[in-house]
C-alpha cells in the first residue's frame, strides 16, 4: 500500500521561488512606473500652478508698464508711471523726462542665485518713504548703464524693497542660453521698440536621484501705448 507524498520536491520548490521572484519583479516594476508617473504628474502640476502665479504677476505689471528702461538676461527695469505723458508735460518742457521715485514706480525684476545653486526671481521696488523730498527726481534716458548704476546705488543704500516672486528655479535647457541660469527675453534692446517682456526657466526635482525637468517660457505684452516723445525722433 502506497503512502501519499507530502511537501515539495527540490525542483518544485525552485520553480515556485522562480515564479514568485518573477511576480515580485513585475509588481515592483509596476509600482516603480506608477510612482514615476505620479512624480511626473506632480512636477507638471507644480509647474503649471507656479508658472501661472509668475505669469499673473508679470502680466499685471506689464499691463501698467509704459516702457522697459533696461533689459539684460538677469535683470530688467520696467517704468510704471503715476500719470500720463500729457499730464506730466503740461507744466514744463522738461517734465516729459522727469521720473519721480516717490510718485512713479520703477520695478526691477532680477534672477538671483541662492546658496543651493537654484535661482529665485526677485522684484525690487523703491521705498518712497525713505527717499528725501528734494532728491526724488531722476530723468529719462535710453542709457542702460545709467539705470544699472541707479539700481546698485538704491540697493546698496537700502532704498529698495526686496520681494521674492518665485524660488527653486533652474536653467532652461536651451542651446542658445549663454549662461546656465534662468533669463529674461524681449523683442528689442531699444526701449522705444520693445513691446514685451518674458522669462525662460525650468523646474527640477529628483526622483530616485534622477532629475526631472519642466521647461517654462512665459511672455507678457507691454500694452501701455503712452510712449516717450524721444521715440518719435528720427534717431530713435
Amino acid at each position: 500500500m502506497k503512502h501519499a507524498r507530502h511537501g515539495f520536491t527540490f525542483i518544485e520548490l525552485m520553480i515556485a521561488m522562480l515564479v514568485t521572484t518573477l511576480v515580485a519583479a513585475t509588481v515592483v516594476s509596476l509600482i516603480s512606473g506608477f510612482l514615476t508617473a505620479i512624480a511626473v504628474q506632480d512636477l507638471r502640476s507644480e509647474a503649471i500652478v507656479r508658472s501661472a502665479s509668475i505669469q499673473a504677476h508679470l502680466g499685471l505689471v506689464s499691463l501698467k508698464t509704459r516702457m522697459s528702461l533696461s533689459v539684460s538676461q538677469q535683470r530688467v527695469l520696467l517704468w510704471l508711471p503715476a500719470e500720463t505723458l500729457a499730464e506730466s508735460g503740461s507744466g514744463a518742457n522738461c517734465a516729459f523726462d522727469r521720473i519721480d521715485l516717490i510718485e512713479d514706480e520703477l520695478h526691477w525684476f532680477e534672477f538671483v542665485q541662492d546658496v543651493d545653486e537654484s535661482w529665485s526671481l526677485i522684484e525690487w521696488t523703491v521705498k518712497p518713504e525713505l527717499i528725501p523730498s528734494g532728491e526724488s527726481e531722476v530723468y529719462f534716458t535710453i542709457d542702460q548703464d545709467y539705470w544699472n548704476n541707479l539700481f546698485f546705488h538704491l540697493r546698496d543704500s537700502e532704498l529698495l524693497r526686496r520681494s521674492p516672486i518665485a524660488f527653486g528655479l533652474g536653467s532652461p535647457d536651451l542651446a542658445e542660453n549663454e549662461t546656465p541660469a534662468p533669463r529674461f527675453i524681449w523683442q528689442d534692446h531699444n526701449c522705444c521698440l520693445n513691446h514685451s517682456i518674458g522669462v525662460e526657466f525650468a523646474f527640477e526635482v529628483l526622483n530616485d536621484r534622477h532629475p526631472m525637468r519642466a521647461e517654462v517660457r512665459l511672455e507678457s505684452a507691454l500694452a501701455f501705448f503712452d510712449q516717450h516723445p524721444i521715440c518719435s525722433e528720427p534717431d530713435s
